[in-house]
């Protein structure tokens, strides 16, 4: 790159707010990044990604603090310039923008300002790394301040408990952890944890540990729900799944989608025929809302957003009756799902919710601020499935969204707590009645 671009590319990092003219250099630096107008980006940051982008299409990233309130001003700024774009979708918590512009495909992926991994996943992976590499070092943790200035210290090349593909992952949860709004919190989660290890190692030599980021250990397979993993002297390996959260609080031990459940059931025509049901008793009430050919495809994205978004401006109370009525259609279609077929239905428990390896066991623990516990729904449910002789789905008669499975075993029988709900943040337009698949949870057995 040249020292021009150079100098151009700093400028730009350290402006923070739109200037409607543009110098020679500026405009140079832009027909060299994208073909795209840069009044659509009123101010952000934004560069071409090289590694995705493609001859045939432009990979942009744009920085923001506020994602998709930005990324709807994107996508207004470039309707306003006459320019082809709607919402893609992709493997982001933020869908992106998909265009033409002067015969060339774009896509916009609007990021955090700080970049590298979203805040949610830095906290879970302070409480599943830190608490690895403090036994491989013999560290015993006590004050998160000191804790995190010794991890700053330590060169992770050399550790065994972080695998090659998952050694830039760990080094940026090390430099981003006091960037997390619940540091404290999830550092001394890290130390709550660190004890456990520790106390395994007392009751049963363990011999090491391993990071389960995205890279599992030899043995084990790639979908196991571990997050760290627990290799004894024996040999034998204890997958870990590690919650957080207070005292009195209940963690989703499954989270899924509506769509991935009648995948999983095989039963995609049902479904199918569940959501023209919602669009025959929901949608098709809503004003100026795609026909139902069209709705759930990208070419409808955009005006399944406007419609729904001025909906709910004129009329929210309307809104939230026809969400209500869409979330009873879809709860009572899952529930007749798994009271259709006993054997799917606990083989689905058995495959998506436990998800244990024959050869490597599961433990759940849970960190309540430096205190740990065992969450034992899951050896529970574990133990009480096969002999289960009856099933049963059933509504709650006081929640909306919540559900519930009985398993009965003779007169013994377990309760597993169910919920659906729409889980995305956002508009109208994205969130409630623009989810197309409901996020279903399993949130441990009643009590």
């Amino acid at each position: 790159m040249s020292l021009l671009k150079k100098s151009v590319q700093q400028v730009r990092r350290r402006q923070s707010t739109y200037k409607p003219k543009l110098d020679l250099v500026e405009e140079y630096f832009l027909s060299e990044q994208t073909t795209l107008p840069v009044d659509i980006f009123r101010g952000l940051d934004y560069e071409k990604n090289e590694k995705q982008s493609s001859t045939s299409r432009d990979v942009i990233i744009v920085r923001s603090k506020d994602r998709e309130t930005d990324r709807d001003e994107v996508l207004r700024n470039l309707n306003q310039a006459g320019i082809q774009a709607q919402l893609g979708t992709a493997q982001s918590s933020v869908d992106p923008i998909d265009g033409e512009h002067e015969g060339k495909k774009f896509r916009i992926f609007v990021k955090p300002v700080s970049g590298g991994m979203a805040e949610t996943t830095l906290n879970a992976s302070i409480t599943e790394l830190f608490p690895c590499i403090a036994f491989e070092t013999k560290y015993t943790p006590r004050d998160t301040q000191a804790f995190h200035k010794y991890l700053l210290d330590i060169d992770i090349k050399s550790l065994k408990c972080i695998g090659s593909k998952d050694l830039q992952a760990a080094q940026e949860t090390i430099n981003k952890a006091d960037t997390s709004s619940k540091f404290e919190e999830k550092m001394t989660n890290a130390i709550a944890i660190s004890k456990f290890l520790t106390d395994q190692h007392n009751d049963k030599p363990i011999q090491s540990v391993f990071w389960g980021y995205r890279q599992k250990p030899a043995g084990v397979p790639s979908g196991h729900p571990g997050d760290m993993f627990l290799t004894y002297a024996d040999k034998s390996i204890l997958g870990v799944s590690l919650k957080a959260g207070g005292k009195k609080t209940s963690e989703p031990q499954l989270n899924t989608y509506t769509t991935k459940i009648f995948d999983v059931f095989n039963e995609k025509r049902i479904h199918d025929t569940l959501m023209k049901t919602v669009y025959s008793q929901v949608y098709s009430k809503i004003p100026d809302f795609p026909p139902e050919n069209e709705y759930r495809k990208r070419s409808g994205t955009l005006k399944v957003v406007n419609a729904l978004r001025k909906f709910d401006k004129t009329n929210n109370k309307e809104y939230e009756l026809y969400y209500n009525q869409y979330l009873e259609i879809m709860r009572n279609g899952t529930i007749d799902l798994f009271n259709k077929n006993k054997i799917k239905t606990i083989d689905y428990i058995r495959h998506e919710v436990l998800r244990d390896a024959p050869d490597v066991p599961t433990l759940v623990i849970k960190a309540i601020g430096d205190k740990y516990e065992e969450v034992t729904d899951k050896d529970a449910l574990g133990v009480f499935l096969p002999q289960v002789e009856f099933v049963k789905a059933y509504s709650s008669k006081s929640s909306k969204q919540s559900w519930f499975i009985e398993l009965k075993s003779g007169q013994d029988k377990l309760t597993m707590n169910m919920s659906i709900r729409t889980n995305k943040s956002g508009n109208a337009g994205q969130k409630k009645l623009g989810q197309f698949s409901l996020a279903v949870k399993y949130n441990g057995l009643q009590k």
